[in-house]
């Protein structure tokens, strides 16, 4: 290979075009080991995640229902449909009492158009 005298500043410019634009050999092997450390360190968290999962899997098939206790719960899930089931007829009922209490009495001074709202005086 052969050298060329080449004017400071003219180098200058050129060394910092390529390092504007190029990432260096040694930040490059950096990269590379922060990458390499980041994918073990996963790994490792990976093998202790599977690990975990096979114990909470373990202790779920040691678990048993007991009879009576699925039947309370049957009975609590099927009192809180009906209860919440009731709640909405009430309150249906209660927007209507409200509506129908907010209406004026047939024959009152306030007529009511029909869109709902108060008209004039009749």
């Amino acid at each position: 290979m052969k050298r060329a005298l080449i004017p400071a500043r003219l180098r200058r410019v050129v060394r910092g075009w390529f390092d504007a634009r190029y990432i260096s050999r040694a930040d490059h092997r950096q990269d590379i080991r922060d990458a390499l450390w980041e994918v073990q360190t996963l790994s490792r968290e990976i093998v202790s995640l599977r690990a975990e999962v096979g114990e909470l899997r373990a202790q779920v098939g040691k678990v048993r229902i007991d009879p009576a206790r699925a039947q309370r719960w049957d009975d609590a899930h099927r009192l809180a449909e009906e209860t919440a089931a009731a709640m909405e007829r009430m309150l249906q009922n209660e927007a209507l009492l409200r509506r129908a209490a907010g209406r004026p009495p047939a024959g009152s001074a306030i007529s009511v158009t029909s869109a709902g709202s108060p008209g004039g005086v009749t």
